[in-house]
């Protein structure tokens, strides 16, 4: 890829344009990323491909795709909502959140590509089914990838939820502690331990209003930006 790099992370301010540019983008997966287009995750799906794919090394089609959309049924009205009191390991809220998501997707394949197989989309399913849970040797790669990208990409989002209301910092910490700790790749847990560690700095810091989330969340939203496609929004 272009941009490999270790660790795979933007600053945690600022994300330059471009960042996610790869030439080995499929047809596919660049159709996906414009679907996506405005979704305030588009940054972290991205970055959970990329991680899957440094994980795996020879990553399949089917895995560095489900990456790429696991997350896609929040950029839709209409789905689960989770609570502070619930937990951030909810099975019902998981169960929910990953049907929804790999339905969709199944959906928009079902409308926007007449390339692949059935079987295809039947492992891509799968994928994002697992995605939150972990399962086989790929399926604990993407879960993996998804802590991983979280970890290493949503300072700025935890930050948002405890200025707006939404959690305390202990709550919010709590998210981070579920994300790092069900990583069940030893690889990615040993990668992931220095993005936790900033992540909760942040966390601590989330009063400083020299933090400009706002901006944040419009370059972690914009495609145009984070693949340096032109005519990106400014931040």
């Amino acid at each position: 890829m272009e941009n490999a790099r270790s660790p795979i992370v933007s600053p945690s301010w600022d994300v330059p344009e471009g960042r996610y540019r790869d030439s080995q983008m499929t047809p596919l997966e660049l159709a996906a990323s414009a679907w996506l287009d405005g979704f305030y995750q588009l940054e972290h799906v991205l970055a959970a491909r990329e991680w899957a794919i440094r994980l795996a090394r020879a990553p399949s089609l089917e895995l560095r795709f489900a990456a790429l959309v696991h997350d896609a049924e929040r950029f839709f009205p209409g789905g689960p909502s989770g609570t502070p009191q619930n937990g951030f390991d909810d099975p019902d809220y998981l169960f929910v959140h990953s049907t929804r998501s790999a339905d969709i997707v199944d959906a928009w394949l079902a409308e926007n590509d007449d390339t692949t197989s059935a079987a295809f989309r039947k492992r891509v399913r799968a994928l994002i089914l697992r995605h939150e849970i972990g399962g086989n040797r790929e399926e604990d790669i993407l879960q993996a990838a998804d802590s991983l990208s979280f970890l290493s990409t949503f300072d700025w989002l935890v930050v948002s939820w405890v200025r707006d209301g939404h959690y305390t910092i202990a709550g919010a910490g709590e998210k981070l502690d579920w994300m790092l700790n069900r990583i069940r790749v030893p690889e990615a847990r040993e990668l992931a331990l220095p993005f936790y560690v900033r992540i909760v700095t942040a966390l601590e810091r989330a009063k400083d209003d020299s933090v400009d989330t706002v901006g944040r969340r419009r370059q972690a939203s914009d495609r145009a930006h984070l693949l340096g496609t032109g005519n990106a929004t400014a931040v």
